[in-house]
């Protein structure tokens, strides 16, 4: 490193000097395509001879909202796909990455509200857990300045040159 000074504590920084995700972006993302492992835990307990009373997570469990996790899913990709020589496409998709993830949880919200035909009586505690999530993270994604900071950033090609 030459010296500069760092915005944040170094060991937050990868090894081409660009902001490594926390933790909570990883559980974010986790979240955001849960459709995925709601389907695959469902599909686990039908097997089962004495399956547990799953009628409040079977409201969440759709295929329509396998829609909501497309752009969280993308950004997974680009997230994986964080290096020096990377091309244009998983660029372009982390320099997006916090709205699609805004566009993922919004997404999710509209389609749960499709499902129960605005009803919102009709609700259960856990539709109401995941609106208060997805709103947590819409509100976390576009206030926070790491989250912002980290989606400015890209590793160059020049981080690759200095590495050797």
């Amino acid at each position: 490193m030459n010296g500069d000074k760092f915005k944040y504590d170094f060991m937050r920084y990868n090894r081409y000097f660009v902001l490594r995700a926390n933790i909570l972006l990883f559980l974010i993302l986790c979240y955001l395509c849960k459709d995925i492992f709601l389907i695959m835990g469902v599909g686990a307990t039908a097997f089962k001879s004495k399956g547990g009373d799953v009628s409040d997570i079977m409201v969440l469990v759709s295929p329509i909202f396998f829609i909501s996790d497309l752009p969280a899913i993308a950004v997974t990709y680009a997230l994986s796909a964080r290096q020096p020589n990377a091309g244009i496409f998983p660029r372009r998709i982390w320099k997006n990455g916090r709205f699609l993830l805004s566009l993922s949880a919004c997404l999710h919200l509209f389609l749960l509200g499709l499902k129960i035909k605005w009803e919102l009586d009709v609700m259960g505690w856990i539709q109401w857990l995941v609106v208060v999530i997805d709103i947590a993270i819409v509100i976390y994604i576009n206030l926070s300045e790491f989250i912002k900071d980290l989606f400015s950033e890209f590793p160059s090609l020049e981080n690759k040159t200095k590495l050797g």
